[in-house]
């Protein structure tokens, strides 16, 4: 089976550099006078191919929990190649046991956001066509309720990986790029994650969490000192008072200060008069909490903060 056609898309703007595979050709000249006329001589011609550096991107089209029905929803992905030479990508999804299963992930051929099963179709072998540097394509994963009604929440994950290799920023794999020439990890690590929260349409407060990862290397690598971002939204669909959220600070990682935000508004750490609080001596270790009050029917609010593994 042949990939489908993909809408064109234009190419993000990202300094890609010299392409893939582009020899590289330098000859030096020597001039000099002999007997009293002048001479020339060249010397020999050395050539390097320029690496292919292997980086991508993807995004979601949008933000905030998703509520699955019976009927499917589709969400929406940006996927971009940041190298500099054509690749394609290995693409996978999966859904954590809870409100939601997947249906299918697909590559939105004409980049409309919208599914249509006639066009919209899983890549071949799990693969992306061939990217050109710096060009993206849309993807649609599609998601129904369970058909169990489960009420417990769920995240869906979507992960893109260069074909070609990733790893650590700075891996080489020899005569793999464009041209015959290397092929080197770019910052992203060649590999990136998206992670969705879902919940249902069921009455009743929904909590969702998703988390973020960021390496000083700027890849989305879990290593020491990286920084996660937790965010949690709370969906209410009937008034409620009383409402809190309250988070423990997992073990093995450390609460950065002044990272605590409520709807985007940055809460201060110390028990003061805003409402959020980040205490070093819980029952359960060390934790944020957010109180959210009374709370109006069909409303949301997102807590966020930042924890770097130790």
């Amino acid at each position: 089976m042949s990939q489908p056609a993909l809408a064109q898309t234009p190419a993000v703007a990202t300094s890609i550099g010299t392409p893939a595979g582009t020899p590289i050709v330098n000859t030096a000249g020597l001039r000099y006078d002999a007997d009293g006329t002048a001479q020339s001589t060249s010397s020999n011609t050395v050539t390097i191919i320029v690496a292919e550096r292997l980086d991508v991107a993807l995004v979601r089209d949008g933000r905030g929990a998703v509520v699955v029905t019976a009927q499917p929803v589709a969400i929406p992905f940006t996927l971009t190649n940041l190298d500099n030479g054509a690749e394609s990508f290995v693409l996978a999804a999966s859904v954590s046991p809870g409100a939601a299963v997947l249906r299918t992930l697909v590559i939105d051929t004409d980049g409309d956001g919208l599914y249509d099963p006639a066009k919209d179709v899983a890549p071949v072998g799990g693969k992306t066509p061939l990217l050109a540097p710096g060009q993206s394509i849309k993807l649609l994963a599609i998601l129904v309720a369970t058909p169990e009604g489960s009420a417990t929440n769920a995240v869906l994950t979507v992960t893109a990986r260069s074909t070609t290799g990733s790893g650590a920023t700075g891996n080489v794999y020899p005569s793999a790029g464009d041209g015959g020439g290397d092929a080197v990890v770019g910052p992203t690590g060649a590999l990136a994650t998206v992670s969705v929260p879902l919940g249902t349409a069921l009455a009743g407060p929904v909590l969702l969490k998703s988390q973020s990862v960021r390496a000083a290397d700027g890849s989305q690598t879990a290593v020491r000192d990286a920084v996660i971002t937790y965010t949690l939204e709370a969906r209410f669909t009937d008034a409620v008072t009383g409402a809190r959220i309250a988070d423990p600070i997992p073990l093995g990682t450390v609460f950065v200060p002044g990272s605590l935000t409520l709807d985007g508004a940055p809460l201060s750490d110390g028990a003061d008069d805003d409402a959020g609080r980040f205490d070093p001596s819980t029952a359960q270790g060390a934790g944020v909490t957010v109180a959210l009050g009374r709370v109006a029917a069909g409303s949301s609010h997102t807590v966020q903060f930042k924890a770097k593994i130790q």
